[in-house]
């Protein structure tokens, strides 16, 4: 594996599981010195003891955890070259269905939490040039049916992407996204099954979205982080504002 990331210093918020801890041992592999800041602030420890690094507690609906963790990374790695926004959480219920509590969390979490720490972290980049990249859904390019308060939060994300990429190019800033559809992580797991989803929406939404692969294994966290390592590296020194879709064609169906 190249190391595309030796000397990089890279934040990272929801590296306790799924895609976040995925991403983080896939740029640590790559030589990339890593800050992992996450609710699960253990989970984040057990990555960070097995990755190397530092781990610290982060809350993605508080604008003064973002700041408390972008001062934290910092000092422990002398500066920011990458932030990986990864940090979300999956919402089942039909649009009339959804709950303020609901509603508010997801947007809390999905989109605010990006928005806070990208804010929060835009000196750090400003100084090295670096980078954002980060983590949309397919459900926020194309409607999934029964994810409205999600699939809205996570269009919030890819809005915010490219008008973030547009305001930020003159100061060398490149900004970029995935979109991933369903992947195979703890969150999707826990909101599917006996995650009190009515599974009337969830078979439903099974019927509606049609990928194409289906011959195919489930998408994987190291896949997603693969396309994240990409949009990261100098390689792609020249995508910014871009959203790449990961989705086994489930947008074509």
């Amino acid at each position: 594996m190249r190391n595309r990331f030796e000397g990089k210093r890279v934040l990272l918020s929801g590296g306790a599981s799924g895609i976040g801890e995925a991403t983080a041992e896939r740029l640590a592999q790559e030589g990339a010195h890593i800050c992992i800041g996450d609710i699960d602030l253990k989970g984040a420890e057990r990555t960070e003891q097995r990755l190397g690094g530092n781990a610290f507690a982060y809350d993605a609906r508080d604008p003064e955890s973002a700041s408390n963790l972008v001062a934290s990374a910092s000092a422990a790695m002398g500066g920011i070259d990458v932030l990986l926004n990864i940090a979300g959480i999956m919402t089942w219920g039909r649009f009339e269905e959804t709950t303020p509590a609901a509603w508010q969390r997801t947007l809390d979490i999905n989109l605010s939490g990006p928005f806070y720490l990208s804010q929060a972290a835009l000196p750090e980049l400003k100084a090295s040039k670096g980078c954002i990249v980060n983590v949309a859904s397919v459900g926020g390019v194309h409607p999934v049916y029964g994810t409205a308060a999600y699939g809205i939060s996570k269009a919030g994300v890819i809005a915010m992407t490219q008008a973030a990429s547009l305001e930020w190019a003159r100061h060398g800033i490149r900004v970029n996204a995935v979109a991933p559809g369903g992947v195979a992580t703890p969150m999707h797991e826990k909101s599917t099954a006996g995650g009190g989803v009515d599974p009337a929406i969830f078979a439903e939404a099974a019927g509606r979205n049609m990928p194409k692969l289906t011959d195919r294994d489930a998408c994987t966290p190291a896949e997603i982080a693969t396309a994240i390592a990409y949009l990261a590296s100098d390689e792609a020194r020249y995508a910014t504002g871009t959203v790449l879709i990961l989705d086994g064609g489930q947008s074509t169906g």
